[in-house]
């Protein structure tokens, strides 16, 4: 592979060690109670996280996260969902994450009825974000043993084995995030939605 080090158990470990360092969990504990939106970019830019004004504009435009209070100043509670939302746009839609939020959030004009509590809802996700990380040591070798198991079969060169090894890899975990994503489609359809 030119140069680069080959995949095998322990690079795919640092790999995956990698993601979880770079899981960057905000401390709210330094956030004062109200802030403006300019003050939210400048928080979130201290903690690694890139938004602009007109993100978050658009957040509450589509209703993804509560107006902020007296139409200004944006709570704790902005600034978590803003965090999970962030997160979520990597893979979902602004629409789907809608959905998620929609029966928690219940009044999207406010948190003061939601379901779970703000602080609640990112301790929760924070653990199991990190119970997924954690089942990764399990998951990823045993997957890449039976990828390179099944490359035997295909009786490729030695030279090609680890890009073949690689693809496959590659093929295997897209395969499942793509069933998994489709498994989410259809719980959010049947169980978030309100089509009754």
């Amino acid at each position: 592979m030119g140069g680069k080090k080959a995949l095998n158990e322990e690079r795919l470990m640092e790999l995956a060690k990698k993601v979880s360092e770079n899981e960057q969990l905000i401390n709210f504990e330094t956030f004062n109670e109200e802030m403006t939106i300019s003050q939210v970019v400048r928080f979130f830019k201290r903690n690694g996280k890139n938004f602009t004004k007109t993100m978050i504009q658009n957040y509450v435009r589509v209703g993804v996260i509560p107006p902020p209070v007296d139409k200004r100043y944006y709570t704790k509670n902005h600034l978590i969902l803003l965090t999970l939302v962030d997160n979520l746009k990597l893979i979902y839609s602004l629409d789907e994450i809608k959905t998620l939020f929609g029966p928690i959030l219940k009044n999207t004009t406010s948190f003061d009825d939601d379901m779970i509590k703000m602080s609640d809802l990112y301790s929760d996700y924070i653990h199991l974000h990190a119970k997924a990380l954690k089942d990764w040591k399990q998951y990823l070798p045993s997957t890449l043993e039976e990828v390179n198991k099944k490359l035997e079969d295909y009786h490729i060169n030695e030279n090609e084995k680890d890009i073949a090894s690689v693809f496959m890899l590659v093929l295997t975990i897209m395969a499942e995030t793509i069933a998994l994503k489709k498994l989410i489609d259809l719980i959010s359809q049947e169980y978030l939605t309100n089509n009754e």
